[in-house]
């Protein structure tokens, strides 16, 4: 009876192929896990860098447009105001 547990044993325990060709696919799947998280990063760096460049443009279109109203009012004044050329 022991012989046949024990020949059933062996027959069940994977190959030393099948263990290697197991351990190479691991190995594949975390360097290409590694680059996928590489990647990632390079593109949130990229998404962060874009953003802040947004905020710089938000910021900007924010001051010109600030400064159109400034001389667009400034323009509307400066009808009024009479100027004496008489001399």
């Amino acid at each position: 009876m022991s012989e046949f547990i024990t020949a059933q044993k062996q027959i069940q325990l994977p190959a030393p192929e099948l263990i290697a060709k197991a351990a190479e696919e691991k190995v594949r799947a975390e360097m290409k896990a590694e680059e996928q998280a590489k990647e990632l990063q390079v593109l949130q760096e990229e998404n962060n860098r874009l953003r802040n460049e947004i905020k710089v443009l938000q910021e900007y279109k924010e001051k010109a447009h600030r400064e159109l109203c400034r001389v667009r009012d400034e323009q509307k004044t400066f009808g009024k105001i009479k100027v004496n050329t008489e001399l």
